[in-house]
């Protein structure tokens, strides 16, 4: 039994915007989730890889809100701009359509961050220089986060 899970993996684009899923990857999704995703704009600087359960819930989400509310219709239609369902192959290969491919640009090594359903593509020298911190800086931020979710503990 698979249970969503977090992962890291650096992985090289083959031509044509082909990408092979790591094993580790798809074994940490359902069996019933991992050979068919849906390709879209992700939240910063990154293609999102949904599951069909992910997918699902946030098409719930997009639903619930107010179509008639500019900011909500916007972000809606931003998210649903060039959508697009993607299925492996027999090797567990996926080809990322090539609008993604230039918005983004992805073009050899990319980063996968898995996040419980959740698929991040990064373009590789893109995530480093957003997420490379120092031990101290990571001490400092773990200090922040967890006393900042303390602190809305107590006032809830």
């Amino acid at each position: 039994m698979s249970v969503y899970q977090y992962g890291y993996w650096e992985v090289s684009i083959e031509k044509h915007g082909r990408i092979k899923l790591p094993t580790a990857l798809l074994k940490s999704l359902p069996e019933s989730e991992r050979k068919r995703f849906w390709v879209a704009h992700g939240f910063g600087n990154h293609i999102m890889l949904w599951t069909e359960s992910a997918y699902l819930e946030q098409i719930r989400f997009l639903n619930s809100i107010n179509r008639n509310d500019i900011q909500a219709k916007r972000y809606r239609n931003a998210f649903l701009r060039n959508i697009t369902q993607v299925e492996c192959d027999s090797q567990d290969r996926i080809v990322i359509p090539k609008p993604f491919m230039e918005n983004y640009k992805i073009e050899k090594e990319v980063v996968l961050l898995l996040d419980n359903g959740r698929i991040e593509l990064w373009n590789q020298a893109n995530y480093h220089a957003q997420y490379t911190i120092s031990p101290d800086e990571m001490e400092q931020l773990n200090a922040q986060i967890h006393s900042d979710n303390l602190r809305e503990e107590n006032q809830n």
